[in-house]
């Protein structure tokens, strides 16, 4: 099979699916899109045009005003794990999760898991390496 003669090269890019983003998820999107101005060439280009893509189809949730009764989009978590490991999450969109810096997506398994639970709930993280029990211990707004 050939390709059309007349084809442009430029393919379509698919939509981006809307997506929940915290307001300092979608500053640092605008942060990596203005660090990307006068910068030549098409890896570039293709990451301005992806940028801007996410953050046209964000809706940007505005950070809590108050400790929530349950976790939810935007709270920080403390869990404590059945060998008695504490951890410190926060509770973000998809386009913002650094697992590794604490911040984990809600469609993540973990935050799936956590979201809606109350303190003293014991919830189960579903992981391929096994299951692990949580119990949160707080939930609190970002710093």
């Amino acid at each position: 099979m050939r390709e059309d003669d007349n084809a442009t090269g430029e393919a379509e890019r698919p939509a981006v699916a809307p997506h929940r983003i915290t307001r300092s998820g979608d500053e640092a999107l605008a942060a990596r899109r203005r660090a990307l101005d006068g910068v030549a060439g098409v890896e570039a280009a293709n990451e301005r045009l992806r940028l801007d893509a996410l953050r046209a189809a964000a809706e940007v949730v505005p950070p809590l005003s108050h400790v929530p009764a349950n976790v939810c989009f935007g709270a920080r978590v403390r869990v404590i794990d059945e060998d008695d490991e504490t951890m410190v999450v926060d509770i973000v969109g998809e386009h913002e999760a650094e697992p590794a810096q604490g911040r984990v997506s809600y469609l993540s398994p973990l935050g799936r898991a956590l979201v809606g639970a109350a303190v003293g709930d014991t919830v189960v993280w579903r992981r391929p390496t096994g299951n692990r029990n949580l119990e949160i211990l707080a939930i609190a707004l970002p710093e």
